[in-house]
Order: C-alpha cells, then structure tokens, then sequence
C-alpha cells in the first residue's frame, strides 16, 4: 500500500514500461526527489522576474566593469539567486573567466585572492607554491594581471564589511571589456556604496501565494495533507513572513511528521517559539527541526561544526568521520555507510544540510 501511494505521489507510472531506456531513469528520478532539498525552488517561486531583471544587467552592452550588489536579510535566498545568474547558460557564453569566492564574517583577504586565482589558473603544484610565497600586494597584482586581459564575472559572496570589499576591489581591473562583478551581503550600506557603477537590487519577502507555492513543493506528500491539516499548515507557514529558509525548514520539518495531532505540536511549538514583531526569528524555526531530530542525527549534525564557516565538505569524507566517531550503529545487515548515507540524506531533507554538488545521482 505505501509503495502504490508513493507512486501515485511521485508520478511513477508503470516502470516495466519501455524496459530498454525508462526504468532506471524513472527509480533515479524518484531517488533524487527524496535525497536531497533542490534550493533552485526559491528562484522559481517569486524570482523569475528577479532572474531576468538582473541577467539584463550583467550582459548589457556597458564596457566598464560593473558591481551588481544583493541584500537583504538571511534566508531571502541571495546566495542561491547568485548562483542561478553564475551558472546560467547565458553568463557562461558570456564570461569565458568565472570565479566564486565566500566571503563571511571572519575573513583573511590573502586567502581569498589566493582562492580567486586557483580558481581561474588551476590548482597545480608551481602555481600553489608561487601563491604561498608572495604578500597580499604580490598577490594582489597578480590577480590584476591575470584579469587585465580577460572578460571575467566574480561573485563576491556573502560580504559583511565594506572594508573586506574594499580590500579585493583594487584586484578587479577594469579593461573596459564588459566584465561585472557580483556582491551578496546583508548590508545595505554594503551594497549601496560597492562601487561608482553600480546596480543595486533588495531581495524581498514572498507573497503569502508565493510562500504556499514552495511549501508545497518542499512537501514530500502534498496528498496527505487532509484539510485539517492544510489549514494548520497555512498559519505556520503565513508564521514564516516570507522569509524562503524559515518555509522551507518548516516544510521539512512536517514532511516527517505523521496526522493532524503531530502537526498541531509543531504550530504549537512554534507559536510559542517564534515572537509576535515585524521580524522573524528564523533560529527559532531552525531549532526546532534541531530539536526534533533523535539523539544519533544531532550527533552528526552537530559534528560538522568542526569544519569552517562555507567550506565544502565531501559526502564520503563525513560518512567516514561519522563512522569513525562510533556515530553510526549498524541496523540489522544493514552496511554501516548505508545508515551514514540515509542519515546524511535525512539532514539534507530537513534543510539543516546544504547540498553543493550532485554527481550521478548522489550528493
């Protein structure tokens, strides 16, 4: 019974059908619908407008190099709409040199020239070692240098402090030859006083239409939601402001909840979690999907603390970790790195996990 509603649910038809090509692609399909959270929702639920507004910018004909700067508070979706115009087809015929760099609260501006240009030269022994060796002038200079005759698109993501803009803008030379570079911050002054030729854009909230729409989407199973529970649903999301992080944890957070009873504990949790004021207190919802995990799931979760803010962290790597903190215990002939496996899948479903990368399938 729950493997025909599944079916029904995810639309998987008859996957006997078309034995030679439709199968496996089906099963992949349904795999990667439950595995992992696809954060390209936000940009279609509200921002299409936004998408094509700023790609208008970043490709327009204007020689000189422009700064094109969002803000707006945390969970609007800024770094996730940067990455949506970074690697559209368009900026990638457009850009032939394309960086990303992470900014954050505590930064060392060496670090991040050095990371701009392995990013844009390559990673090979001669160009590490050459980077180690020289001072944040030498590299300084020598980013300009490898830029001066290139077309490039830089994100400079997630920027606190103007001054940390201030000290990589010298880098980003402006041959006249279209080339843009992107700003996400908090910070309005930030985004406001980034440069001369500037074009500054404020994320908003979503509409209350807007918020249901990627609720639903986020939902695992949007048809067992009966009435009752659609109605609690709507307060809690109308709860969330606006605000796409706060709906989609919530989403996340009720897709493994089961009944009207288990969702009114959650809206009751969170009216007496989240303030009555004009702003919301998203680690009021985060912490309560933190909350809501068992004993062993806070264990991992909490273990990737030990990495620094914005680093990628390779799947296999923490499944490893975990097992060799004696995180994961086996369940039945179950192998230990399929556990780690769903366990890591279960905090991504709960949007306590970002994913960065998916390669065949897997995260």
């Amino acid at each position: 019974m729950d493997i025909s509603r599944k079916r029904e649910t995810y639309g998987v038809t008859n996957i006997n059908s078309n034995a030679g090509e439709g199968p496996s692609n089906q099963i992949i399909t349904l795999r990667r619908t439950t595995s992992y959270v696809d954060d390209q929702d936000y940009i279609f639920v509200g921002f299409q407008d936004v998408v094509q507004t700023l790609l208008a910018q970043l490709i327009k004909a204007e020689p000189r190099r422009t700064v094109l700067s969002i803000y707006g508070m945390g969970g609007l979706g800024k770094t996730t709409l940067a990455r949506n115009l970074y690697t559209s087809p368009n900026i990638i015929s457009s850009f032939p040199t394309r960086a990303w760099i992470c900014v954050s609260q505590e930064y060392n501006t060496m670090d991040l020239l050095r990371n701009i240009i392995k990013s844009i030269q390559g990673r090979t022994k001669e160009t590490l070692d050459l980077l180690e060796r020289m001072t944040e002038g030498d590299l300084e200079i020598y980013l300009r240098d490898l830029l001066k005759e290139r077309k490039y698109l830089v994100v400079v993501d997630d920027v606190w402090q103007k001054e940390a803009w201030e000290s990589l803008k010298r880098a980003f030379p402006d041959s006249k030859n279209g080339s843009r570079v992107i700003i996400t911050t908090r910070k309005e002054e930030v985004a406001e006083r980034a440069d001369n030729i500037s074009f500054v854009h404020k994320l908003r909230f979503l509409s209350q239409e807007e918020s249901w729409d990627l609720f639903c989407r986020k939902l695992l199973d949007v048809r067992a939601m009966i009435p009752a529970m659609e109605s609690l649903a709507k307060d809690m999301v109308e709860k969330c402001r606006g605000l796409p992080l706060a709906i989609v944890v919530l989403s996340g957070l009720l897709s493994h909840k089961k009944g009207l009873n288990e969702w009114q504990k959650v809206k009751d949790c969170l009216w007496k979690n989240i303030i009555e004021d004009k702003s919301i207190e998203i680690f009021s919802i985060l912490s309560l999907s933190f909350n809501d995990l068992s004993v062993a799931l806070k264990q991992c979760f909490l273990y990737i603390g030990i990495f620094p803010e914005d680093q990628v962290i390779d799947a296999e790597d923490i499944i490893r970790l975990w097992m060799a903190e004696g995180f994961i215990i086996p369940r039945g002939e179950e192998r230990m790195e399929d556990v780690a496996e769903d366990f890591l899948n279960e905090l991504i479903r709960r949007s306590l996990v970002q994913v960065a990368k998916i390669f065949l399938e897997k995260v």
